[in-house]
């Protein structure tokens, strides 16, 4: 059981006196006189979580540059030979959208500056699975782009 769901059985039964069904409160109130099902207890609203707005470019760059990095990290330990060839598997087999083309034509048309700001960015908010590798790093220091990267 996580510590959130101890927490609220713990504040549900010591600090509301709600100690279930047989006593008549818990998470419902029964009132087993009446034969009608059980309401749900109103004072469960003090422990909803408040709601992350994200903003919908956000929720598409997390899709699309957690993709991105992962696919330059394996180009750069050897795991794809060809960008073009993965750039297709992309698309065809895990969905990547079509329009860039796939990940590694979305980083050529990015270039490696942009794409370290953004994810950065992202690092920030979402943590550090956005964190750019080292390899794109070098590249938007030098101000080169792909060619040569990108087989």
């Amino acid at each position: 059981m996580t510590e959130e769901a101890v927490y609220v059985l713990e504040k549900m039964t010591h600090g509301y006196g709600r100690m279930g069904r047989q006593d008549g409160r818990g998470f419902y109130d029964y009132d087993d006189e009446d034969g009608e099902a059980p309401e749900l207890w109103s004072g469960l609203k003090a422990f909803e979580r408040r709601r992350l707005s994200i903003a919908a470019n956000d929720v598409r760059d997390r899709l699309l540059y957690v993709q991105l990095l992962e696919s330059l990290r394996c180009l750069h330990e050897g795991l794809v030979e060809s960008a073009r060839e993965a750039d297709e598997c992309a698309v065809r087999d895990f969905g990547f959208p079509p329009a860039p083309g796939g990940p590694f034509a979305l980083a050529i048309q990015l270039g490696p500056a942009a794409i370290v700001a953004r994810t950065r960015e992202l690092a920030a908010r979402y943590g550090e699975r956005f964190e750019p590798p080292s390899m794109l790093l070098e590249l938007a220091e030098r101000g080169d782009g792909f060619e040569g990267v990108l087989r």
